[in-house]
């Protein structure tokens, strides 16, 4: 039961930066070097599906769980927005084992991006992390990401696709750097909890 006490967002973090950087080469790849290879994206779809269905389920575990009084972490500036990003990463991999249109994760990655842009500024106002800078930019890089699939996704002007695709990975691969730095800024002070609450 000890998980109920703790945090796992360390390793969460970790999960979320690899699915950001796994974006932002598949937006190089697919995008900017116009790659299209069967069975490189039926890959990538496994990729999304599986870390698609972790994060959505431990987002609404964040959700229903972090904001009891017991737990450490703020459930909700991270869980509604893991919520959000599974069920984009879980569209988008199905849309690809189906060899479906692109253009509905483009819809709903527009709106997870005003989403996600929009806790992180609010976190940010309400100073709820030990790294509220790191915070900000790593939910603009997403939400901005986010946004830049709409034009990737809808339009089919090659320059246009080609220009959104490098921003869209350079927003990608700053949210993984982030990630990855705050989730491993926060393995101490978790190991901390848990050996609190083990000990």
């Amino acid at each position: 039961m000890a998980w109920l006490f703790t945090d796992p967002l360390a390793a969460n973090l970790y999960i979320v930066g690899i699915m950001f950087f796994g974006f932002g080469v598949y937006a190089i790849y697919r995008f900017v070097m116009n790659r299209n290879i069967e069975e490189i994206n039926r890959g990538f779809s496994y990729f999304l599906l599986g870390t698609g269905a972790y994060t959505f389920l431990y987002g609404i575990l964040y959700s229903i769980i972090v904001p009891l009084p017991f737990t450490v972490a703020y459930g909700e500036l991270f869980g509604d927005p893991m919520v959000f990003l599974g069920l984009v990463s879980i569209i988008t991999g199905v849309i690809l084992l189906n060899k479906s249109s692109l253009t509905f994760t483009g819809v709903f990655s527009f709106f997870a991006g005003i989403f996600a842009i929009t806790y992180g500024v609010d976190g940010y106002k309400l100073g709820m992390t030990s790294e509220p800078i790191a915070l900000l930019l790593m939910y603009l890089g997403a939400g901005i990401g986010g946004i830049l699939v709409t034009p990737i996704t809808v339009t089919s002007n090659r320059k246009a696709v080609m220009v959104a695709a490098i921003l869209a990975a350079i927003a990608f691969f700053g949210v993984a750097v982030l990630t990855l730095y705050i989730g491993t800024t926060a393995i101490g002070g978790h190991l901390v909890d848990f050996q609190h609450v083990t000990g």
